[in-house]
Parts: structure tokens; sequence; C-alpha cells
């Protein structure tokens, strides 16, 4: 059976319109599904457990944006009774982008339906003091958090999503948060066995996938079937130098630059002198000075083609 989870709000009304030519292809199919729609913050993740842990075997899709998938991928269980498949219909697109999705709604479909690929995909736990969080694409802390932070609620990312320029609206916000910016002392240990110390780190990005943010390509190498965490960490720059870096980390070509750090883990322990945004998958997750990154036990059976 497949279950669908569709965010109707997302990309400004784009989750319903996804829907309606999914809904449409699958009765002229004759496939058999439920459907079951989100109207509030984190109800695609009640929605995910409640069906993973009672309907499992069974293929879950959730059709949204990267914050529709990780509320819905946050609250799955049984990882070996399910596949899961994402049509996506936001703004940024990042997981779709990372794993090579189709980004057409019937190509994705199809693709659900008629599975010639599915990757084991190992997701990622950001703990905090206050609770954990799950990630797919990434998690970070410091500037490209703050970015997050503020594209959630938006309103010139709803305006731009009306003329489908969503992914323009991490590139405006960071611009406006680089004024803003400060770096911090950071102390970071690896694997628990490597430990560095920054006197001025800017922010930290834990990737599974290699983008994040719209497209930016923090980590080129991150393979979310390798089992390891690519991070991105940038010290001692210039906000001169940090604009110049921006436009190259759509291409990866940042790391480049000199204060442009990338380290390979399984986990990471990380610990600031302030208070930093934190953000999983482009979601809030608070302001901590005390984060550990690290990947899960379970792989996801994620249907990629």
């Amino acid at each position: 059976m497949y279950y669908f989870i569709v965010n109707p709000s997302s990309s400004s009304g784009k989750g319903m319109k996804t829907w309606q030519t999914v809904e449409h292809l699958l009765r002229s199919e004759h496939v058999p599904y439920h459907v079951f729609f989100t109207s509030r913050k984190k109800q695609g993740e009640e929605l995910a457990h409640m069906i993973s842990s009672r309907h499992a075997p069974c293929t879950i899709v959730a059709v949204g944006g990267d914050g529709t998938a990780n509320e819905v991928i946050s609250g799955l269980t049984n990882y070996s009774q399910i596949q899961f498949g994402y049509i996506p219909s936001g703004s940024g697109n990042d997981l779709a982008a990372g794993l090579n999705l189709k980004s057409s709604p019937s190509a994705a479909l199809q693709a659900i339906l008629h599975p010639k690929k599915v990757l084991p995909v190992t997701v990622g736990c950001t703990h905090t003091p206050e609770k954990t969080y799950h990630f797919i694409v990434s998690s970070g802390i410091g500037f490209d958090a703050a970015v997050c932070h503020e594209a959630v609620n938006s309103s010139f990312k709803k305006l731009l999503n009306h003329f489908g320029l969503g992914k323009l609206t991490y590139l405006g916000i960071a611009l406006k948060q680089l004024i803003l910016l400060h770096s911090t002392p950071v102390s970071m240990v690896l694997d628990d066995r490597r430990q560095f110390e920054f006197d001025d780190v800017f922010f930290i990005a834990a990737m599974n996938l290699k983008y994040e943010g719209g497209g930016f390509k923090f980590c080129p190498e991150a393979d979310p079937s390798d089992d390891y965490l690519d991070l991105c960490l940038v010290e001692k720059m210039s906000k001169l130098r940090i604009l110049r870096l921006l436009p190259t980390a759509f291409r990866g070509e940042h790391v480049k630059f000199d204060g442009v750090h990338i380290y390979r883990c399984k986990k990471a322990v990380i610990r600031t002198a302030s208070p930093l945004a934190v953000h999983t998958d482009g979601e809030k997750a608070g302001f901590q000075r005390l984060v550990t990154i690290a990947l899960g036990q379970e792989k996801l059976p994620f249907i990629v083609a």
C-alpha cells in the first residue's frame, strides 16, 4: 500500500497543485493509496510515526519541500519494513538535488510506483541539551543556520515562491545576515579522538548530501550512503571575503579559499563560546552552545530511481 503525506501549503500552494497532478495519475492507473494532509508543524512527523508503526510493510511518500521530508523522516520507524519516496514541491529542494531525484511530479511518481533503484540512506541526528533532531540533508550551526532560521517564516520567501524564484530566498537572506555576522571561538571533537580549537568561526555545516540552503554546494564530496558526514567549517575571514565566497559555493569552488576546512567524520561534538543558531534540514533547532551531530544506526530505504 502507498501512503502519501502531503503539505498542501509548501512553496505557497505548490504542494496542493503537485498533489492534484499525482492524484490524477494514481487514479488513472488504479493504484490503491491513502493520503494525509498536514496543516500544522510536526503533523507530518506524527503521521509518519503512526503509519510506519501500524501499517508496515508499505511505501510512505512525502509531498512537499525539504521541511516536509524532514518531518516525515523524523517520524519514521521500522526502516526495514518500509520504502520511502519523495515528490518535491518546495522552493529549495536540496534533497531532490542531492539525490538526483526526478523534479516533475509525474516522473517522480513513476519512479516510486516502479522503483529501479532503492538507496540505503543514513539519517543524521543532532543532539542538543534539550532535544534530539533528525536530518537527511544537513545540520549546521552559525551563519548558515541563522539564514535558515529567518527563511522559515520569511515573507520575502513567500513573495519569491509566487514567481517561482524561491531558491533566491536563501541568497538574499544570506546577504542580509552577513551584515549581522559575528565570529566565535569553537572547540570541536571528531569521532571522540580528533580535537580542534578555533578562534574565529562563522559557521559549521555538517552535510549528508552535497547541497543546502537552496543550492549551496558546501561539501562537494558528501555521499548519503558512505557512512560519513562531511563538515564545512569557515573561519578567519573578512565579511568582504565571505561575500566573494558565497557565489562560488553554488559550484563547490569555495573550498579553494583560505579559511575553508572540510572534514569527514561519523560524529562531531561542537562547543561554542556563545549561543548560535542551529538548523536541521533548514528547520529551526534553537540557539545552542553545545551540539553533537552524528549519523544514526539504521539506513532508510529511499527510492531514488
